[in-house]
C-alpha cells in the first residue's frame, strides 16, 4: 500500500496515577491554583505518583499493576507545610511528614511493567504544583503570596489514589479510584 494511502498510527494511550486530596483548607489551593497554575483548569490540585506516560499496555494491565502495589500499603499521614520553587518555573507546596513513604510508593509504583517509564535523571520530591510561570518575576510574586497564605500545615492521610488518562488533546479523565491497604 502507498504511504499517502495508510492512515497513521493513532497515539498510544497515556495513563497517570495521582492523589487527589480533600483535606481542610484545599478551597485555599484551588483558589491559588486557580490565579497562578495553567493546569488548574485541567486536573484539582494533586500529588502525582506515576507521572504520564504513553504506553502500549492495556488500561486493564495499567490499573492491575496499581492495584497490586497500593492495595498492600498502608495509609499515608502527610502533612504538607513549606512553599518552594523548582527549575526557575514551578512552585511547589512540599509534603514534609509522610514525604519517606510517597517516595517509597512512587519508587514501587514504578516496578514491574512501569519500569521503563521512570525518569531516573529527575529526583522525586512529594509535592502539589502551585503555581507555574516562565517570568521569574510573576514567579517570585506568587512565591510571595504563597508563604503568606499557606504559612502553617495542611494533612490529611493518603487513603487512596486515582489513575488517570490523558487524551491527546491533553484532556485529564479519571478512570479508577484505588484504595490503599485497610486493616
Amino acid at each position: 500500500m502507498p504511504a499517502a494511502l495508510r492512515s497513521p498510527r493513532p497515539p498510544l494511550p497515556r495513563f497517570a496515577v495521582a492523589w487527589l486530596p480533600q483535606f481542610e483548607g484545599i478551597e485555599r489551593i484551588e483558589a491559588f491554583r486557580a490565579r497562578h497554575d495553567p493546569a488548574s483548569g485541567d486536573i484539582a490540585a494533586h500529588l502525582t505518583l506515576v507521572f504520564p506516560f504513553a504506553t502500549a499496555l492495556k488500561r486493564l494491565q495499567v490499573e492491575t499493576h496499581v492495584q497490586r502495589v497500593v492495595s498492600r500499603w498502608p495509609p499515608i499521614p502527610v502533612t504538607f507545610r513549606h512553599v518552594r520553587m523548582h527549575g526557575n518555573e514551578f512552585l511547589l507546596f512540599m509534603a514534609s511528614r509522610g514525604a519517606a513513604s510517597i517516595a517509597a510508593l512512587h519508587d514501587k509504583l514504578y516496578t514491574r511493567s512501569l519500569a521503563p517509564h521512570l525518569r531516573r535523571d529527575l529526583p522525586y520530591e512529594p509535592h502539589i504544583t502551585l503555581a507555574r510561570y516562565a517570568d521569574f518575576d510573576r514567579l517570585e510574586a506568587a512565591m510571595g503570596e504563597a508563604e503568606g497564605a499557606f504559612g502553617g500545615e495542611l494533612g490529611d492521610v493518603i487513603r487512596d489514589v486515582t489513575l488517570l488518562s490523558i487524551d491527546r488533546n491533553g484532556r485529564i479523565s479519571p478512570l479508577k479510584t484505588i484504595w490503599l491497604h485497610t486493616a
